[in-house]
């Protein structure tokens, strides 16, 4: 596995991990607003917490079956990507703040590394 692949992987599993926990700890927060009667927005925060699990466990099985060099988890995890850079760029344009550079950075180091020569010419294999 080249070096870049290797270092973009790494940006794979953290994400997954922190997508993750972010999931599981909105999903904690909504449960628990409407056990105490605030279910108002309700409905659209457990669909960003579902949808944050989903996207963890679809970058937890592209990481672990990286090894198998399969081009169609190379492009998966561009698709995850690109979509997580978008939505960092319209956070930071929505007020969001240097709270969200650090999200558009790790996204951008990772489409760099699954979009190299270098990773299509291995995934490819």
């Amino acid at each position: 596995m080249p070096r870049n692949v290797r270092l973009a992987l790494v940006g794979v599993w953290v994400q997954a991990v922190l997508n993750l926990a972010a999931g599981f700890l909105l999903l904690a927060l909504v449960n628990d607003a409407v056990d105490h009667g605030q279910d108002e927005g309700a409905g659209l925060l457990r669909f960003v917490a579902v949808l944050s699990l989903l996207i963890a466990g679809a970058l937890l099985l592209c990481g672990v079956l990286a090894g198998k060099r399969s081009n169609g988890i190379r492009v998966t995890v561009i698709v995850i990507e690109a979509l997580g850079l978008l939505s960092g760029v319209l956070g930071l344009f929505q007020g969001g703040g240097v709270g969200v550079v650090p999200g558009i950075v790790l996204a951008l180091v990772v489409l760099r590394g699954f979009s190299s020569a270098e990773a299509r010419n291995w995934f490819d294999q």
